[in-house]
């Protein structure tokens, strides 16, 4: 149970950690190329505009752990049962 734990943690991380790149590197690119003539939008809004992707991606990895965590549970205590019945 403690390496699916770790997997989703690690994987949700993941997709966390690229978002912040991505942004990163979205915001870097923006200030190098960035026309205020042709949008009010400010510099730091190409960092923003694209977490919110990334956060749903995590949301995605969390709900896919939550399921797994329950599926594991109620195998586990089904397993559990069947031993009681037996002694």
């Amino acid at each position: 149970m403690k390496k699916v734990h770790l997997g989703f943690g690690i994987a949700a991380l993941c997709v966390l950690a690229i978002g912040l790149i991505h942004g990163g590197i979205a915001w870097i690119v923006a200030e190098l190329t960035w026309d205020p003539h042709l949008t009010s939008f400010p510099t730091w809004a190409a960092f923003v505009l694209p977490l919110p992707f990334y956060a749903l991606g995590v949301a995605a990895v969390l709900l896919a752990w939550l399921a797994a965590w329950g599926v594991l549970r109620a195998m586990k205590k089904s397993h559990c049962k069947k031993q009681d019945g037996v002694l």
